[in-house]
């Protein structure tokens, strides 16, 4: 089949691999029709992700039709319109049988290791994991499910209420599903960060009133500002290393919450005493569950979120080596590039 392979640490390649094929009763094959470039895709091309290891064909974010499934399967057939929610637990232990699936010590996640993702013509997948698309809903716009969703889950955990204010650092997908996330959930202010002046464009077409360019303007000045100098109840880190965290702990009000999403690297220091002294909650978010996606899927499709900003970038899967290019070395204005079968 035709796919993308991270052959080794800064190589990706279109070739030919072979075809996954379904050898449980209880799983489907799918066709991929489009799917997008992640960070922790570029992540893997750069040979940093901890479970994303060349060589591999990566890539969750996806959409596609079934092919194929298997004889135990009851709730899908051959040319239904699906996403797929891209990892499963192990079924068996505490934190599954408590619906906590994504952080399993045993969870699986597509595209890693020895399953082959989304980057890939075909690819199969357990049938718990397949969800469903809206005809009046685009493959493209599909693919957008998983990101969104990665912050629909982090404002959820987080237990964000009505009225409350609210800082988001890193102005890429996964902040931006954070931002509309915060919005459905009631946010009376979202203040969103980043370095590109171009990301934080797309936020303010999105809907986010208040934006700061981080090397530009002083952050803590600024949401002191808008805050009316109360710092704001929840902050959301959709980027991360040293200097990011840093900021959190100061534009969180006393008594507030901090969302940690971003995957970091390298170990980060932070005054761990403001956290203390403030008693700041701090929050690891990891990923999503079957509900985040169901929720992010239907406000999708019934046009409560507009995503179409996301999408930067359509290109076809022959030039996949110049995508993560574009997307790893900022050699455009994009926030999502989407690769198209």
């Amino acid at each position: 089949m035709r796919a993308a392979l991270i052959d080794k640490p800064f190589s990706v390649k279109f070739t030919h691999v072979s075809e996954p094929m379904i050898t449980k009763a209880n799983e489907v094959k799918i066709q991929t029709f489009v799917t997008g470039i992640c960070g922790s895709e570029v992540h893997a091309f750069h040979g940093t992700h901890p479970f994303r290891i060349p060589p591999l064909v990566s890539g969750h974010e996806v959409a596609g039709v079934i092919i194929e499934v298997g004889s135990d399967v009851k709730d899908y057939k051959v040319g239904d319109r699906v996403t797929v929610e891209p990892h499963y637990g192990c079924g068996l232990c505490n934190l599954c049988k408590e619906g906590r699936y994504n952080i399993c010590s045993q969870k699986l996640v597509l595209g890693a290791k020895d399953w082959s993702g989304s980057f890939g013509e075909f690819f199969v997948v357990p049938e718990q994991t397949v969800i469903k698309l809206p005809d009046n809903l685009s493959f493209e716009k599909g693919v957008l499910i998983e990101p969104i969703a990665v912050g629909m889950h982090a404002v959820r955990q987080s237990g964000l209420s009505v009225g409350q204010t609210v800082a988001i650092i890193g102005t890429g997908p996964i902040g931006l599903g954070v931002m509309l996330s915060a919005k459905m959930a009631g946010a009376s202010k979202i203040i969103m960060t980043d370095a590109l002046d171009f990301n934080l464009e797309v936020a303010q077409k999105m809907g986010c009133k208040y934006t700061i360019n981080a090397l530009k303007e002083d952050v803590f000045r600024k949401v002191l500002e808008i805050t009316d100098g109360k710092g704001v109840d929840v902050t959301y880190i959709a980027f991360g290393n040293e200097s990011t965290f840093a900021d959190a702990l100061k534009i969180t009000k006393r008594g507030g919450a901090i969302s940690e999403i971003a995957i970091v690297g390298v170990p980060v220091k932070i005054p761990i005493s403001t956290l203390q002294l403030n008693e700041i909650r701090l929050y690891g978010s990891n990923m999503y569950t079957r509900i985040d996606f169901e929720i992010v899927r239907d406000a999708i499709a019934n046009g409560d979120f507009d995503v179409e900003p996301l999408i930067s970038k359509i290109m076809p899967i022959e030039e996949v080596e110049k995508a993560m290019k574009i997307v790893d070395k900022k050699l455009e204005n994009v926030i999502k590039v989407l690769l198209k079968f």
